[in-house]
């Protein structure tokens, strides 16, 4: 993480602390036995396919008929552990939105951390990647004690996975500060992973909203459906991909969501 993002989240974190109390979260629903169900399914998915890219990402990419190389193989996994952190946060998301923020701030921290060795293949340096694991442990530690509201994880991982989407290959350079050559296949993996976060912060920010779970997890699985659209209809192909990967991805993701919704 650049000395730029660093001093985003450190504004954030201070931003926060300095505004505790002044909109107290919405009130903790139970979640029903159908919410829960929805929830497991729904972080189930996000699980499963988050670990098979992070264990097997060449053959991931194979799947979607991309090719093979080393950058494409970080960000695959890059993909992956950001889909596993955002399993954990739906289940969080049972216990109350303050509870999901704190996990999800500190599932960031831990996934930053775990992801130190994939990114060293493409020499990350260690440097901008710590100050962020410490940042997101405090503020996760912060908003579990309660001292700072949920809404300021939805905004980190809207804010940070917005730009990692839209913007790759400034991550790359700029945020990441990577020097070696990073593929279009790469590149593209890298905004998927960017998609990751913003499906998991919408869920977040329906939470922070008092929506129920049921429509926090539509919400959720509509936009990972709509990123995974917009992927096979304008990138796959100029990757030399097969477009079916990806409408099965955005067909199954708006499953979830119309299941949500019934």
């Amino acid at each position: 993480m650049s000395s730029a993002a660093c001093t985003l989240l450190a504004t954030l974190a201070t931003t926060a602390a300095m505004q505790t109390g002044q909109r107290p979260s919405p009130p903790l629903r139970a979640a029903s036995p159908r919410a829960s169900m929805l929830t497991n399914v729904g972080a189930g998915i996000f699980a499963v396919s988050g670990a098979l890219a992070w264990v097997a990402p060449g053959q991931s990419l194979a799947n979607y008929g991309l090719a093979t190389d080393a950058s494409a193989l970080v960000t695959m996994r890059a993909v992956g552990c950001w889909r596993i952190c955002g399993a954990a946060v739906l289940l969080a998301g049972t216990r109350g939105p303050s509870h999901a923020a704190g996990v999800s701030l500190v599932a960031a921290a831990l996934t930053t951390l775990v992801s130190v060795a994939n990114w060293d293949v493409l020499s990350r340096p260690l440097g901008n990647q710590i100050p962020g694991v410490v940042l997101l442990s405090i503020l996760g530690k912060l908003t579990l004690g309660g001292r700072v509201g949920p809404r300021w994880a939805a905004g980190v991982y809207l804010l940070l996975g917005g730009l990692i989407w839209a913007a790759p290959t400034s991550t790359i350079q700029d945020v990441y500060e990577i020097q070696k050559p990073v593929s279009d296949v790469g590149r593209s993996m890298l905004s998927l992973s960017g998609g990751a976060l913003v499906s998991t912060g919408v869920f977040l920010a329906g939470l922070v909203r008092g929506l129920a779970l049921p429509q926090c997890l539509a919400l959720t699985f509509a936009t990972d459906a709509a990123l995974a659209l917009k992927w096979a209809l304008l990138e796959v192909s100029s990757l030399g991909g097969a477009k079916v990967g990806g409408f099965l991805w955005a067909i199954s993701s708006l499953a979830v969501a119309a299941l949500s919704l019934a």
